[in-house]
């Protein structure tokens, strides 16, 4: 893994993390392919990052050709090419568009919150949307939205959050899809919410399948049962199911009753539900059901009826959304626009390496929180091009960057 000094700026840390996982992903494919190449360095441009690789392949540049695939699929991008540069061999691969509310940069403008409280986006202002888990006035939250709406990607984001603000004694996290068959385990690539079972703060492995979530329901049942016997509210469980019609659409009537007693007490003794589904006009979700909900979150919803029903009117606007991360959130007669935060694949690995760092002697008793401070960078511009070498597995960025950006001369298309 990347050695990252203490000091160094969280986005250079995290370009860093980035490069030395993407140069790992690519030494595996090369060396499981038995090419005899690794990467070196390279430079990272507005668009792409070109990784210099040492090889004496002159003659074998068709056995690179025929790895696209393996790496597209091992780096997670759209697009790479091979070109030759002063007699150099270089892989270029294509740099995603950042999201528009990153949930690193996020977190590192809203530092000193109350515990507990997180941003999951931004309002039209540009002020962040926070949620706030164990208010009494916050019982559970529901988001609803047709497929693309960006619910799971959301679901994705909070627990991740909350997990980089909040230390695992004072809050623990689930993951339920009950739309999975029971005999079928989804990859990272099917489902964006498997990547959270390395959370530190998770109770067990993200339950995927009816009967695994039969299983998480019945024992949280049981926990709240215990709760309020013995007057506990800590650590506080935060739950977040998927696909909530398919758990209605399939559960039998004890584990619908125990699911029903969540929603009415669990919040009484610290167990929170955060709900999605693309039916919420189901008849499973019933107005005993929606009375449950202290929050609710609109993304697109194009049946006007249904979005009515979901929210009164208030969120009837939901069918006006563009889609792919932006919502309405209601709390009581407040309704607020807000584009989502999102993390993708490569922050999520940073948050993740940064949560299983341990943690240096701590002399004062200040709040824990793994997220980053530094505010938002508003220079604007096209950022120089910055040079990075690779020594035995280490990723360095050099200070030197580059005035122009090469425009891949004698590119070689796969």
């Amino acid at each position: 893994m990347s050695n990252v000094p203490e000091s160094e700026r969280p986005s250079e840390a995290r370009l860093r993390h980035q490069l030395d996982v993407q140069a790992q992903q690519i030494n595996r494919v090369l060396s499981h392919h038995q090419v005899p190449a690794s990467v070196t360095g390279g430079t990272v441009h507005s668009r792409v990052v070109q990784f210099n690789l040492q090889t004496q392949i002159h003659a074998g540049i068709e056995r690179i050709r025929g790895l696209k695939d393996d790496l597209i699929t091992a780096l997670g991008v759209n697009d790479v090419a091979v070109s030759r540069e002063n007699d150099r061999w270089q892989l270029n691969v294509s740099r995603p568009d950042d999201p528009p509310v990153p949930l690193l940069k996020l977190l590192a403008s809203t530092s000193s919150l109350p515990p507990r409280t997180i941003p999951i986006g931004l309002a039209d202002g540009g002020q962040p949307v926070l949620l706030n888990f164990p208010t009494s006035r916050m019982s559970h939250i529901m988001v609803a939205g047709d497929k693309g709406a960006g619910k799971t990607s959301l679901l994705r984001a909070m627990a991740t959050a909350i997990a980089m603000t909040t230390r695992q004694a004072q809050c623990q996290l689930q993951i339920i899809d009950p739309a999975w068959n029971n005999d079928e385990q989804p990859t990272a690539h099917d489902s964006p919410l498997l990547p959270l079972g390395y959370l530190p703060h998770m109770l067990s492995d993200p339950a995927f399948g009816m009967d695994s979530g039969i299983t998480i329901i019945e024992f949280l049942d049981e926990e709240m049962t215990y709760r309020h016997q013995q007057s506990i509210q800590t650590p506080h469980l935060i739950i977040f199911i998927d696909h909530l019609e398919a758990f209605f659409e399939h559960a039998g009537t004890i584990t619908k009753s125990a699911f029903i007693r969540l929603l009415q007490y669990g919040s009484r003794t610290g167990i929170h539900l955060v709900m999605a589904t693309e039916r919420p006009d189901s008849p499973y979700i019933d107005s005993t059901i929606k009375s449950c909900f202290s929050i609710r979150i609109a993304g697109r919803i194009k049946d006007n009826t249904a979005a009515r029903r979901f929210g009164g009117a208030t969120l009837e606007q939901a069918s006006m959304l563009y889609g792919e991360g932006d919502f309405l959130i209601s709390t009581g007669d407040k309704v607020t626009y807000f584009q989502a935060a999102h993390i993708g694949d490569y922050d999520l690995h940073h948050a993740l390496f940064d949560l299983a760092r341990p943690a240096g002697p701590r002399l004062l008793a200040h709040q824990y929180s793994a997220q980053p401070r530094v505010t938002f960078n508003k220079a604007s511009g096209q950022t120089p091009p910055v040079t990075f070498s690779v020594r035995g597995g280490v990723v360095d960025i050099g200070n030197e960057t580059l005035s122009t950006e090469i425009d891949d001369p004698d590119s070689i298309p796969f």
